[in-house]
């Protein structure tokens, strides 16, 4: 075949390529506007269906609007319509707080909630001679026994690390938030001052000397992860860094709960209406209602008049001029409700006095202490001589109706608006 003959060749192929792409293309085209075609029909389509539905659903409504209208008529009723700016109202710190509160007791069961109320030693929880290190027994302890807060002496503070660890292990291993309680002033009587030495603590003379020291103790007692501590004590003697003169104590008191308070710890003022020294037996204190309360009173009233004290703890010492008969006062209605709640008007935690001293078991067995002190108006039980024989009777008591677990939840609640207040802090502040 000639060079000519596939010229020709080339360009008939050419051609019929050029012709099959131009058939293509307008096959393309055609098959695009049958889509948009297609497309819009079915949008308009949809577009009346949903005008027809709209219309239909409005004079539905306006056929129901206007039969409770014409039904509202006839009653001669007034809707208020709310107002369209109307703001929702914020939940407060305290509303905010009594729900956290009301829920967890809410999830409680029974049985914790009754351990709730109890403040023990370390020893009384886990059975060893001297605790200074929380391990496996504490652990299988607290779920059994969910307590509301251990209390350490000078033999369970070995070293600064020892106990911060043991303190921080502890509260971890709670099911609940505890109360871990130390008895610290600055005296030689502090569980820390006697164990590992507190530095810089003297003489609280004056308001100001007061709530200084108390911000140094509050700010040691923070960082060895203590959240509650038992002072000040009221017993004005010799070794008391308040002194001996009872007017003068009542200023720098109430400047140590301040400043005790602002350092982050709850503090327990002890020992209301007066200290007695109970451990052996039985103490009365014979004066007047009315020198009681000149003598007394002024130091806790001041206290309380700050806002910052949280918890009050109740002498084992009889006092009948207030209580009527030789009642401990730990476990006298009288005393807690009529003269702390009512008098003083103290809404805070109540705790006994130690219910292991012998002004108690002397004359009740440990089932009864507790039960006759939650009967009175106690919060917290603190040190019973039997721990376990305590939990049991008073457990035995709510469930038999004897005491009714209303009275349980009252206790509770006071304790965690205190547990939880500075959770609550957070919160609002991280709004």
């Amino acid at each position: 075949m000639s060079r000519i003959d596939d010229l020709d060749l080339d360009e008939k192929r050419l051609a019929r390529r050029q012709k099959r792409r131009k058939s293509q293309i307008q096959a393309f085209i055609v098959l695009g506007v049958c889509v948009l075609l297609i497309a819009g029909v079915i949008g308009t389509g949809i577009h009346f269906l949903k005008e027809f539905i709209n219309d239909r659903a409005a004079r539905k409504a306006e056929e129901q609007a206007a039969s409770i209208q014409a039904s509202l008529e006839a009653q001669n009723t007034v809707i208020e319509t709310p107002e369209e700016n109307e703001e929702v109202q914020e939940m407060s710190q305290t509303d905010l707080l009594d729900e956290i509160v009301s829920t967890c007791i809410s999830e409680m069961p029974l049985e914790d909630k009754v351990a709730g109320l109890f403040i023990i030693t370390p020893e009384q929880l886990t059975g060893v001679d001297t605790a200074v290190k929380a391990g496996s027994g504490t652990q299988s302890a607290l779920t059994t026994y969910a307590v509301g807060g251990i209390v350490y002496s000078g033999k369970n503070i070995k070293s600064e690390d020892q106990i911060t660890d043991m303190l921080g292990t502890t509260a971890s291993m709670s099911k609940y938030p505890i109360f871990t309680v130390v008895s610290e002033d600055g005296s030689d009587r502090g569980a820390i001052t006697s164990s590992i030495g507190l530095e810089g603590i003297g003489p609280m003379t004056d308001p100001d000397l007061a709530t200084s020291a108390a911000q140094a103790i509050g700010n040691t007692l923070f960082q060895y992860k203590f959240n509650f501590n038992i002072a000040p004590l009221t017993d004005l003697s010799e070794s008391s860094p308040f002194g001996t003169d009872p007017e003068a104590a009542r200023g720098t008191m109430a400047s140590f709960v301040t400043g005790m308070e602002e350092s982050g710890i709850t503090t327990c003022m002890s020992m209301f209406p007066a200290s007695l020294d109970t451990k052996a037996g039985m103490a009365v204190d014979d004066r007047s209602a009315e020198d009681l309360q000149a003598q007394c009173y002024g130091m806790f009233t001041d206290a309380i008049a700050t806002g910052h004290l949280n918890a009050v703890m109740v002498s084992n010492g009889s006092f009948p001029s207030i209580a009527s008969d030789n009642t401990p006062a730990s476990l006298s209605k009288e005393v807690i409700e009529g003269q702390l709640r009512g008098d003083l008007g103290f809404g805070g935690i109540v705790i006994t006095a130690p219910l292991n001293e012998g002004a108690i078991t002397e004359y009740y067995t440990s089932e009864q202490a507790v039960v006759e002190a939650i009967k009175a108006g106690a919060d917290m039980l603190y040190l019973p001589e039997d721990f376990e024989a305590a939990y049991q009777g008073l457990l035995e008591a709510v469930q038999s109706g004897k005491i009714s677990e209303e009275r349980i939840d009252e206790s509770l609640a006071r304790i965690y608006r205190v547990k939880y207040a500075d959770r609550v802090d957070q919160i609002t502040e991280g709004n």
